[in-house]
């Protein structure tokens, strides 16, 4: 695992108004290897950065270094006003719910997967939920229910709370999957990037261009989705005065 602080040191992320964590894993064991999860991760990290976020990215962590990485946010981002988070990897979906793998979730040749391994997004979330502060997390990753799954994963408690200002942004409808992509980038990372940008509209608006091009690029197969209980007009950058 490399945990890399980008364009800031950890100590860096006190005093931002904006961070991000973006984590890419693609090193699975065996057959459950993915081609570009890793570097679609890398280049929305430099995009976010671009974008004035302070960047802690995370190539290929367990689920302990996942873990680690969101107590560092919590406690070193208490002043920001935004954090993203981007997840790039397998997924998979559980009683209503999406969880996302760390490659030490899968066993040695690709199955089965060890789902109590796997991380709900209400972890996630609640990381974000201490203070009020716009939470968005991009989840580009399958939401489908894994037919290899050992075991389920715990389902979390149905009366924890999401927090107000939170919105999740997933690369596919529940029950369906996220594609890795045939060259280069996986159609959701390819559509983020272009959208994207110093001009982009508020989240939104920018949700529906993001759909638009995946469901172009993917003949209509995958449809991305987001569940939103935004305050505040939200932008993925960092506003003159923010």
């Amino acid at each position: 695992m490399v945990f890399v602080a980008v364009g800031a040191g950890q100590a860096d992320l006190r005093g931002q108004s904006h961070v991000a964590l973006v984590i890419g894993s693609d090193a699975y064991p065996g057959e459950a290897a993915l081609r570009h999860a890793r570097q679609d991760a890398a280049q929305v990290a430099a995009r976010l950065r671009a974008l004035h976020y302070a960047v802690v990215f995370l190539e290929n962590p367990k689920r302990r270094d996942i873990l680690r990485a969101l107590a560092v946010i919590q406690a070193m981002a208490t002043e920001a006003e935004q954090v993203v988070i981007y997840l790039s990897g397998h997924g998979g979906m559980w009683a209503g719910e999406s969880y996302y793998v760390p490659v030490d979730a899968v066993a040695e040749g690709g199955r089965p997967l060890r789902g109590a391994m796997a991380l709900p997004m209400q972890t996630f979330a609640k990381v974000l939920s201490d203070r009020p502060r716009q939470k968005i997390i991009f989840f580009d990753a399958c939401r489908s229910p894994e037919s290899w799954a050992q075991d389920a994963p715990p389902s979390p408690h149905m009366g924890d709370t999401w927090g107000a200002g939170l919105a999740l942004v997933y690369a596919a409808a529940p029950g369906t999957m996220a594609y890795d992509g045939g060259k280069g980038r996986s159609p959701f990372a390819t559509a983020f990037l272009r959208h994207v940008t110093p001009m982009s509209p508020d989240l939104p608006t920018l949700l529906r261009q993001i759909r638009r091009d995946v469901l172009s690029q993917t003949q209509g197969v995958q449809v991305p989705w987001m569940q939103s209980a935004l305050l505040v007009q939200t932008y993925v950058q960092k506003l003159p005065g923010s």
